[in-house]
């Protein structure tokens, strides 16, 4: 397989594992490349346009919408991806930053500035306008070193101005909140295609600089340079860098956007982004997220949270053998599996998953002979094995995410646990199974 190193050899990879679909014709940017990558996703396949109307730069997504591609991106097996991500995590590779850089390849500022030269796509069909999914965020504190990346959706208003959502938990909300209570305005940067472990990286929670994590998957320093117009260290090998500010006490609707929650948001009220500078390589390409996607819930939840869900229930309960964060739960839903030995041991995992992080709604607990890797399987134990008014249980007034249709406007939400392990009790102890037979043998 091809080296990984940035944007294009991760599709050559991705080519070579039979995961890209390349369009052959010219796609629209408003609404139909969101059609074509939503009719991709139940196959785990990118999608590649390399000719979109109106625009010089072609567009990808779904780059990481199934676990078969997010294992190419890595390096490692599908089964093997949580506990790698839990050791990188452990071992980070401090970035090195270099003079020249292929995203500066062109450099674009004051009146050359036009976020509409950028094929950023209307994704759903009542989105708000054209919206950054698929832009990892460079921040930095005001007055200090520490720089993070998130993801946060960010509206294009204008040829120099874009609005941005920011999270209450983020660390960017952090740092702005310091430098707006200065009356200064936050510098930050916008990478925009770039080696797929800078996106998993952009989507952990992590004290340090995620790039860190990042160079640890690749077992080398990633590669950054200084931006033109500000003092941030960027991804070298990224496609576009939108630089810029996000002003002091300037607030302004965005949205709707089609959500990982699989609703549409309402309009935000949300901070501007002065736009500085727009970088790009020569012949860059777009790389975009579809909101609500698989590729979204990827990002933004399962990866980065399986190895501390795992972590976190672990330190519980040396009976976990194995966690996930099943997409078609929005990153609201964890599943646990666990060699129980005290009928209290699923409550108390279940409290440590809810722990985790603040996506995390409902706990469900299952024994070891549930696959929950299987929907059908969960189901089977929680009709099966859960007495409701014995078995689920409540914590009220929790911090959750705001986007969540449950929750306030802050995100506070009552969080819910289910023990669907079987009773010591119970009247059932073992399950039917039937021996598997090779159907070739009938034929």
């Amino acid at each position: 397989m091809s080296e990984i190193r940035d944007l294009q050899t991760f599709l050559q990879a991705l080519e070579e594992h039979n995961l890209l679909f390349t369009a052959k014709k010219e796609v629209d940017w408003n609404h139909e490349i969101g059609s074509v990558i939503a009719t991709l996703e139940p196959s785990g396949r990118a999608g590649y346009f390399p000719q979109v109307k109106g625009k010089e730069f072609g567009v990808c997504g779904n780059l990481l919408g199934s676990m078969d591609a997010i294992a190419v991106a890595l390096g490692c097996a599908k089964e093997e991806i949580t506990d790698f991500l839990a050791d990188k995590l452990e071992h980070p590779i401090k970035p090195k930053a270099v003079e020249n850089a292929p995203c500066q390849e062109v450099v674009l500022t004051g009146d050359q500035i036009d976020m509409g030269r950028l094929p950023v796509p209307v994704h759903a069909p009542k989105d708000g306008g054209p919206i950054i999914t698929g832009g990892v965020i460079v921040s930095k504190e005001l007055d200090g070193t520490r720089q993070n990346l998130s993801f946060q959706r960010m509206h294009v208003k204008g040829k120099d101005k874009i609005s941005i959502m920011i999270n209450e938990w983020r660390h960017l909300k952090e740092f702005y909140d310091a430098a707006e209570a200065q009356g200064k305005a936050l510098p930050i940067a916008v990478a925009i295609g770039a080696d797929p472990v800078v996106y998993v990286g952009a989507g952990l929670r992590y004290d340090g600089d995620e790039m860190e994590v990042a160079g640890a998957v690749r077992g080398r320093p990633m590669e950054v340079v200084k931006c033109v117009t500000n003092d941030i260290y960027v991804p070298a090998e990224a496609q576009f860098i939108i630089e810029g500010e996000i002003l002091p006490n300037q607030r302004e609707l965005e949205g709707p956007l089609g959500e990982f929650t699989g609703h549409y948001s309402a309009p935000w009220n949300s901070p501007i982004i002065h736009v500085t500078a727009i970088t790009h390589r020569k012949g860059a390409i777009y790389q975009t997220i579809n909101g609500a996607s698989f590729e979204h819930i990827n990002l933004g939840n399962v990866l980065p949270r399986e190895p501390l869900l795992k972590k976190f229930t672990t330190y519980v309960s040396k009976g976990v053998i194995n966690v996930h964060i099943p997409p078609y739960g929005s990153g609201f839903l964890a599943l646990v599996r666990l060699r129980k030995k005290n009928p209290g041991e699923p409550k108390n995992v279940a409290l440590a998953a809810m722990m985790t992080y603040v996506n995390i709604k409902n706990v469900i607990v299952v024994d070891e002979d549930v696959d929950i890797y299987d929907p059908a399987d969960v189901m089977w134990a929680l009709s099966n094995r859960v007495i409701p008014e014995n078995d689920i249980f409540y914590v009220p007034n929790a911090q959750g995410h705001e986007l969540d249709p449950c929750s306030d406007e802050r995100g506070v939400q009552t969080k819910m646990g289910i023990d669907a392990t079987l009773s010591d009790e119970s009247r059932c102890l073992e399950r039917v199974r039937y021996p598997q037979v090779n159907l070739k043998d009938y034929q």
